[in-house]
């Protein structure tokens, strides 16, 4: 007899696992639609409080999904 596991994850989770990429790195990469040294100095707290940008020793680390989301709730329509 065997026994299957079915282990569901929330969103929520899966959004916590997404790799965090050094800032430096993801500059680099060119995926950013915005430049991110503005607008980290802009909304520094906000993207921290909303789990964009960790703070690891002396690195900052950027979660790309987070952004996206982040993006999309802050900002503005330029009609």
């Amino acid at each position: 007899m065997t026994t299957q596991s079915t282990e569901t994850h929330s969103p929520q989770f899966l959004d916590e696992q997404a790799p965090l990429i050094a800032l430096s790195e993801f500059r680099r990469s060119g995926r950013s639609p915005v430049e991110l040294q503005h607008l980290i100095f802009n909304h520094r707290a906000s993207l921290v409080d909303a789990g964009v940008i960790v703070k690891f020793g002396s690195k900052w680390l950027i979660s790309e999904p987070d952004l996206y989301k982040w993006l999309r709730k802050h900002g503005r329509s330029q009609s």
